[in-house]
């Protein structure tokens, strides 16, 4: 389920917004919403869901799952940003990838969609953002 603006319902119901161009800047469906990832969590974790509440869309860019969030970018390593990682994750498992990648990001500001919580590959075990690597 992608929330925003539009009822929790309608939400890709309508297919792409209208407005959707090369700015656009994921806070909320759009013609790159991947529809299948988008079901998963829908019907995996339903509308009333406190962290589905804060997906605004999800994407398959480049081989990753991109899950672009209304939190802030202070938000790094939260519950919820993890949450949703570990989700984006469960949902490239069941679709049989074998190295999944899954980032997190924050609503757009000044530094884009900073990243909130990955999953980098087989040698990643969690979804936190460590960064500067840890000793």
């Amino acid at each position: 389920m992608v929330a925003g603006t539009t009822a929790p319902e309608d939400v890709l119901a309508g297919g792409p917004d209208p407005g959707d161009g090369d700015d656009y800047r994921a806070d909320g469906p759009s013609r790159h919403t991947d529809q299948q990832a988008a079901e998963y969590f829908r019907t995996n974790w339903g509308l009333d869901d406190k962290a589905l509440k804060h997906l605004k869309d999800v994407r398959s860019v480049g081989g990753y799952l991109r899950i672009y969030t209304d939190l802030p970018e202070t938000a790094d390593n939260s519950l919820t940003a993890i949450i949703l990682c570990e989700r984006g994750y469960a949902y490239l498992r069941s679709r049989g990838v074998e190295e999944p990648v899954v980032f997190v990001q924050a609503e757009f500001g000044e530094n884009g969609n900073p990243v909130l919580a990955n999953i980098l590959g087989p040698a990643d075990k969690s979804c936190r953002v460590t960064s500067p690597a840890p000793d």
